[in-house]
């Protein structure tokens, strides 16, 4: 029994940057970015291709990380000089991510078994436990979320970051006090697409290899995950922004650990994709209906 759940507990903390990524963007910038989808895979070609070639372990995952900023950067670019659908310039720079992540690494994936790991640091910590439970492994994850977290947090608390949940928010609000919204949302899409880089680069590790397609249903992933976390945690007595980060991280893992004792149960894992659509469609359904519940109530 514990097989499925240090799966999806593993699963769900490594793909919880990913999420928020998405999180972030939709509930803070309402900018519904597709380029996690290229980020992620294309953070983690960055570091394979480094890594293979000779650079440290953490450079190569700084350049990784940058990259990811540098797509998501591009994506807020092309939608605000060309006044371009939100959603194109993310299928653009999607698209463009593929091709360069092809380029970069030189063939569809790149094996790293042999390359050094954060995971190899907590190896001895994982053995102390029986094979079924990565122990070590789940500890320095969510220490690594610990601390991304709270410098996120950190950050839009400050007046730069309250600048940016402005823009996001209240463009024309944020006009009238003259902050610039069009460099605040790239800048803010630089940053989100960072982590979705950085799980693509924990991602690699934890596997052993870097492939293209790692981005693949990353975008349904995400708000499935997203969706459920909003609704498992009270958001009463959060901040928004403080909700929206740990609605990401709660429905990442959640969904995750689903996933793993679904498919124990024998749910085929073609079918992955097509019950996470009808979850996703479920819950947007009922959410729907309950809000025009409400209303009615309301004005009875």
């Amino acid at each position: 029994m514990l097989v499925p759940l240090d799966i999806g507990l593993i699963m769900g903390l490594l793909l919880a940057w990913a999420v928020m990524a998405l999180a972030l963007a939709f509930r803070l910038l309402d900018f519904p970015d597709l380029t996690v989808e290229g980020s992620l895979p294309l953070g983690a070609a960055v570091f394979a291709i480094l890594h293979k070639s000779g650079a440290s372990m953490p450079v190569a995952m700084v350049y990784a990380i940058l990259s990811g900023g540098v797509a998501g950067a591009l994506t807020g670019f092309i939608h605000i000089r060309f006044k371009l659908n939100k959603f194109l310039a993310g299928i653009i720079v999607v698209a463009i991510t593929y091709s360069l992540s092809l380029r970069i690494m030189g063939a569809s994936n790149i094996g790293l078994l042999q390359a050094t790991s954060v995971f190899d640091f907590v190896e001895p910590l994982n053995t102390a436990f029986p094979e079924s439970f990565h122990f070590g492994t789940i500890v320095l994850l969510v220490a690594f979320l610990i601390l991304g977290s709270f410098l996120i947090l950190y950050g839009l608390s400050t007046r730069y970051g309250i600048r940016l949940r402005v823009a996001g928010s209240n463009p024309d609000y944020a006009k009238a006090l003259g902050i610039n919204v069009p460099m605040n949302v790239i800048a803010g899409l630089a940053i989100t697409n960072c982590l979705a880089a950085f799980s693509g680069v924990l991602l690699s590790m934890h596997q052993g290899f870097a492939d293209i397609s790692m981005g693949q249903g990353v975008l349904i992933l995400a708000l499935a995950a997203m969706t459920i976390g909003e609704r498992l945690l009270p958001e009463k007595h959060l901040p928004f922004h403080v909700f929206v980060l740990c609605a990401a991280i709660l429905g990442s893992i959640a969904y995750q650990v689903l996933v793993a004792y679904a498919v124990r149960a024998g749910l085929a894992a073609t079918d992955l994709k097509l019950a996470t659509a009808i979850m996703v469609l479920l819950v947007v359904a009922f959410r729907v209906s309950r809000n025009g519940d409400l209303l009615a109530e309301a004005h009875q």
